[in-house]
């Protein structure tokens, strides 16, 4: 197993997923639930997210394919995505691909919460889909295959860890510290979609 693909592929799906900046909106959506059912909330919601990230990630080869759609277009497109997600992430913004305030506010009166928008958007969204489909078609084997989707489990594994124990985690952070954090992974995110851009622009010209 490559050791250092196996590091990126973790780093760039943590970064992506982002687990610690979803703490507070997770804790404005199930603040009128009692502590076990929080729990089966969140449970709910990162399996959902996990299967939904799988089945994009698998797939996505085969779409592509019956669309005609080269990889490197999907790179290229994909990176510039990325890269307004990172933007809104430096500047302390909500991305406009998880959720919206309404959706957030009517979620909170409805019973199941856990599919939408706590798995899809807020965990897995566009950005989470783009980056397994790009990552799962970068791999040159089997095994670097098999590390892909290990990340994504233990990627989504830290997430319910994070997340069902988001109040502490909130409180030792507080709202700055959490957004300092954001900023952070919103820098080292621009810097990966800019080489995702590089990448697909890379292998368009050798096929040109």
């Amino acid at each position: 197993m490559d050791i250092a693909f196996a590091i990126y592929s973790f780093t760039v799906m943590f970064i992506v997923v982002d687990p610690i900046a979803n703490v507070p909106v997770f804790l404005s959506i199930l603040e009128g639930f009692r502590p076990e059912s929080r729990r089966y909330i969140i449970r709910k919601a990162v399996i959902t997210a996990a299967i939904v990230l799988l089945i994009f990630t698998f797939s996505g080869r085969f779409i592509f394919e019956y669309l005609g759609i080269e990889m490197y277009s999907f790179k290229i497109a994909g990176g510039i995505l990325l890269f307004i997600i990172a933007v809104e992430m430096l500047f302390g913004r909500r991305s406009k691909t998880t959720s919206s305030k309404e959706e957030e506010d009517e979620a909170k009166a409805r019973d199941d919460v856990a599919a939408t928008p706590l798995a899809v958007p807020l965990l897995t969204g566009p950005g989470a889909i783009t980056t397994g489909i790009v990552l799962y078609n970068t791999a040159t084997e089997t095994g670097e295959e098999l590390t892909v989707i290990g990340s994504i489990l233990l990627v989504f594994l830290l997430a319910y860890f994070i997340l069902t124990r988001s109040s502490g985690i909130f409180r030792a952070l507080g709202y700055v510290g959490t957004r300092v954090v954001v900023r952070v992974m919103g820098l080292l995110l621009s810097a990966i979609a800019v080489q995702f851009v590089v990448t697909g622009i890379k292998e368009a010209m050798n096929i040109a």
